[in-house]
């Protein structure tokens, strides 16, 4: 499994998971082979209604591991965020003989995390039992924001992705999952939510399911009320937004995109958090999405839905390979989709459409990095917000582009639908669905140029629209806008408190008046909205030698090849074939 960072908040995204682990899902209930069998209890404890841990109680079945072999792993740090570690003792087994010794083994880092194995001091007998306690992570204002993956109290409750938590059988096989909750120690009302269902949960899958999902437990808040229901959110206190009104809309949409990507009756759960610093912005795990809100960064209900949107889409279009190789198919496919299949939902009008169409125009065309090849984007994706944004913006106009060049070459008959639909059959048929068989698809729709298109778009080159891309009621027209340039290292002003590095020289920012060093006293929470305004201006609340002070400034730099559309003259919403 590959991490995809979270769109535009604090990370955007991980996870080419949703779908990757509905597949594998899919292929294990097919087995003929019975699986061994995990069972996982949760017992969140509440003093003076605060969660102050979570015991795990696991049983294993017959994971049969050697002495020096690999029982359980789990990161110590995963993609900025820490976890549980569970040092020293804090992990006990037993097995058929007894008490169960284990080591602790380090891997070496890697850019997504610090991983941590636990080896048997002789070979396991039978069943495995293994129990850790759990604390939530302390958070503040002064908090780094990230992906929201870790294990936090919040509203008398708790909430976090058990990649934190979750110390788990080192296994690529199925296993028999079984999930309940002890929810004796919680406050009365409170129930315990996976992001696969709520309360006792069976199913069969691997065991990083159980990793890459959401746990929340306590007295909270759910839409609609129906605990059956395929849709549901959940949330603690009252959030400052209409959270009946957004989850109403959304389960709406999901219905919509569960029929198109021929996946009904599949379920899928939004989770909300309070974050104490001012950040917002989600990760989107299996079969399910957290969002962030603080009382500085208020979403608004249409933001809302544009990133619940995106982060569904999610759980359907996919390919295999890497983060890096894909990233363009996967973040590019939920660009494309989440307004589209909004539109079609009757979610966006015609001129909401367009607006969002060229809202992810200009990020794609504005971006100073769009040249960057796929791998180089890659290898910077961690590290510098714009190259994050890179295979958002290039998926989404390659898409556009393809779209219009089937629709073109077969009269209507067919688009873009018909591949990525092809694609999610093979996944789910359990066959290959790589880049080799989207460009196998595309070069029998297209002819050899196909190919060639996609080679020059992988390696950085423009993508520039066909005149008929989202025809017949829209229209690209070439022009030239300023490049986005923020000035400074963007990671400085993420934080209060944070100082300005990398100024660049003669940038707007410099001469504006930011200078290396200032102090941040009010954090940025809305770059990817400024990027994608061309007219947006930015304004700094900072500190020098002690004097707060406003720097205000549009943050662009050369002019660069654009592309923006517009609405056909006499074409009626009606005819639109969106």
């Amino acid at each position: 499994m590959s991490l995809r960072p979270i769109r535009g908040r604090a990370l955007r995204r991980p996870l080419v998971l949703g779908v990757a682990l509905a597949a594998w899902t899919i292929c294990a209930q097919s087995s003929d082979a019975p699986p061994p069998a995990l069972d996982i209890v949760l017992e969140p404890h509440s003093a003076h209604g605060v969660v102050d841990y979570v015991d795990v109680h696991m049983t294993i079945g017959q994971p049969d591991v050697g002495a020096g072999g690999t029982l359980l792993r789990m990161p110590l740090q995963i993609v900025s965020i820490p976890t549980a570690r569970y040092d020293g003792e804090a992990i006990k087994a037993r097995d058929s003989n007894g008490e169960l010794a284990l080591t602790q083994q380090d891997e070496p880092p890697t850019p997504t995390g610090t991983f941590r194995r636990w080896l048997p001091s002789r070979k396991t007998v039978g069943d495995v039992s293994v129990s850790y306690r759990a604390p939530p992570r302390a958070v503040s204002a002064s908090t780094r924001a990230g992906p929201l993956f870790d294990l936090r109290a919040e509203g008398g409750g708790m909430n976090g992705a058990g990649i934190t938590f979750l110390a788990l059988p080192d296994t690529t096989h199925p296993h028999r999952i079984h999930l309940r909750w002890d929810l004796a120690d919680m406050p009365p009302g409170s129930r315990g939510v996976w992001s696969l269902g709520e309360g006792a949960v069976r199913t069969v899958g691997p065991a990083q399911q159980l990793a890459f999902s959401y746990y929340v437990a306590g007295p909270m808040n759910r839409y609609p009320s129906d605990p059956s229901s395929d849709f549901a959110m959940y949330w603690f206190g009252k959030p400052p937004f209409d959270t009946q009104a957004v989850a109403a809309r959304i389960q709406t949409l999901f219905a919509y995109m569960a029929q198109f990507f021929r996946d009904e009756k599949a379920p899928y759960r939004v989770f909300i958090r309070k974050n104490p610093y001012a950040s917002g912005g989600g990760t989107a795990l299996a079969r399910s999405f957290m969002f962030g809100y603080s009382d500085a960064n208020v979403p608004t209900p249409e933001k809302l839905q544009g990133l619940l949107a995106h982060e569904m889409t999610h759980n359907w279009p996919s390919l295999q390979g890497e983060h890096g190789e894909i990233a363009w198919y996967t973040e590019g496919a939920a660009e494309y989709y989440s307004i589209l299949l909004s539109h079609r939902a009757g979610l966006l009008d015609v001129d909401a459409f367009l607006q969002a169409v060229n809202g992810r125009a200009s990020g794609y065309y504005s971006n100073p990095l769009r040249s960057l090849t796929n791998e180089e984007a890659a290898q910077r994706f961690w590290k510098d917000s714009r190259a994050q944004r890179v295979p958002y913006g290039r998926g989404f106009m390659y898409f556009a582009r393809v779209d219009a060049q089937l629709r073109e070459k077969s009269a209507g008959r067919r688009r873009l639908d018909d591949l990525v639909l092809e694609v999610r059959t093979r996944q789910a048929g359990g066959k290959a669905y790589g880049i080799r068989e989207w460009l196998e698809l595309v070069t029998a729709e297209l002819g050899p140029d196909a190919r060639k298109e996609f080679e020059a778009m992988t390696q950085g080159r423009l993508v520039v629209p066909p005149a008929s891309s989202f025809a017949p009621c829209l229209k690209p027209e070439k022009l030239t806008e300023r490049a986005f340039e923020l000035g400074f290292d963007p990671q400085s002003v993420g934080l209060a408190g944070s100082r300005i590095q990398g100024l660049v020289v003669d940038s707007a920012a410099a001469r504006a008046g930011v200078r290396d060093g200032d102090e941040v006293v009010v954090p940025v929470v809305s770059i990817e909205d400024i990027q994608s305004s061309p007219e947006a201006t930015l304004t700094l609340k900072l500190r020098r030698n002690g004097q707060p002070f406003e720097v205000t400034f549009l943050p662009r730099g050369a002019s660069v090849e654009s592309y923006r559309w517009t609405r056909v003259a006499g074409v009626e919403d009606s005819a639109c074939k969106l």
